[in-house]
């Protein structure tokens, strides 16, 4: 067998595979489709019809929030003092991963205020980029709360 032929061969059975795969998808959203239409609404909308509930969870994720904003804050002004007695730091993979969990603010805030991790490309366009993200997700989510708990 020549290689074109192979890879003829090859081509052959992907197609198979990823028209398959798409036939799979197809019914899924299919049947996933009927089963939300299937839902009633008004059930499901009871989740939300405890106030106190409601206001617990509103502030709980105004708090872990808050809370991570200034966590990610203090690592970065941690880290840009061991930084500079050249002692152990705090790795990158920590900062990012604290402002990928809620704290993209104030590791801006951090980066800035302290001019620590602002050329690396990493945080200088990583940070903003989950800071963008992470207000659409946190709008959306405190204002479907608050619509709950407040009208």
């Amino acid at each position: 067998m020549e290689i074109s032929e192979v890879l003829q061969t090859l081509g052959h059975y992907c197609y198979i595979a990823f028209s398959g795969l798409w036939s799979g998808i197809k019914w899924l959203w299919a049947v996933l489709g009927e089963w939300l239409a299937s839902l009633p609404l008004p059930t499901a909308i009871k989740i939300f019809s405890n106030d106190f509930a409601n206001k617990c969870l509103f502030f709980g994720v105004i708090a872990f929030l808050l809370i991570m904003n200034i966590c990610a804050f203090c690592m970065f002004a941690r880290d840009k003092s061991l930084a500079k007695r050249r002692e152990r730091r705090i790795s990158e993979k920590k900062l990012m991963r604290v402002c990928f969990f809620g704290g993209a603010i104030g590791g801006i805030i951090g980066m800035n205020a302290f001019r620590h991790k602002t050329l690396k490309k990493k945080f200088s366009i990583g940070v903003p980029i989950l800071f963008v993200l992470q207000l659409i997700l946190d709008s959306f989510i405190l204002g479907f709360l608050g619509f709950w708990t407040f009208f």
